[in-house]
């Protein structure tokens, strides 16, 4: 992922550099004027002496330090600002990649759970409470993949009793397991359409290449 710097800096942080910026360059105006004007060196008879070479320096020492001063405070406080910006979203990524992990091994071990006892009794009361339960949880995400999971484990027989074949009621019994069949439908059309999009296009890709 591109980080923009300047995008992620505050608009006041912005207005504060570029109002010590401005300050910053009143010394270094102010040197170019004063060493026009007043400025002569001369090496004809044997150069600076120590005494005006001292001068030399303190002149544009004085000038230039606090330039300097400003424009390394202003590098520093601007990378050290986005460098605990970055260290922050990076934390907030791990931790909710973590978060959804988490959440994702519960709802397979809940899969597992509905499947054990789908084996041992097809369609019974407890593999029914057990889906209705975890598919609240995934009607409540955010993650279509768990939709998609609860899927694997809805057998004929769980589908029968959702739709009210083998006495059950529909909504009444199971109305979370119920409304995730019923989003499952469009999600299972949506990715056969997106399969069927891509071998379109892999076709097609093949074509152009074997065409001279």
């Amino acid at each position: 992922m591109n980080y923009r710097y300047l995008k992620e800096t505050p608009r006041w942080m912005l207005a504060a550099f570029i109002l010590v910026g401005v300050f910053a360059l009143i010394p270094i105006v102010n040197l170019v004027a004063l060493g026009y004007k007043n400025l002569s060196i001369g090496l004809s008879n044997g150069g600076l002496t120590l005494s005006e070479l001292g001068q030399f320096g303190d002149f544009f020492g004085g000038h230039t330090a606090a330039f300097a001063g400003s424009i390394s405070l202003i590098i520093v406080v601007f990378f050290t600002f986005h460098q605990a910006k970055q260290q922050q979203a990076f934390f907030i990524s791990q931790r909710d990649e973590t978060s959804k992990s988490t959440a994702r091994q519960f709802f397979l071990d809940g899969i597992n759970l509905i499947t054990q006892w789908d084996i041992q009794s097809p369609g019974c009361d407890q593999c029914m409470r057990l889906l209705d339960y975890y598919g609240r949880i995934a009607l409540e995400s955010k993650d279509r993949e768990l939709l998609l999971l609860l899927n694997t484990v809805m057998t004929a027989k769980i589908r029968q009793n959702l739709q009210g074949k083998n006495g059950s009621f529909k909504v009444t019994n199971y109305p979370y397991a119920c409304e995730a069949l019923e989003r499952i439908r469009p999600l299972r059309e949506e990715d056969a359409r997106a399969q069927r999009d891509r071998k379109i296009q892999q076709q097609r890709s093949i074509v152009d290449l074997s065409t001279p």
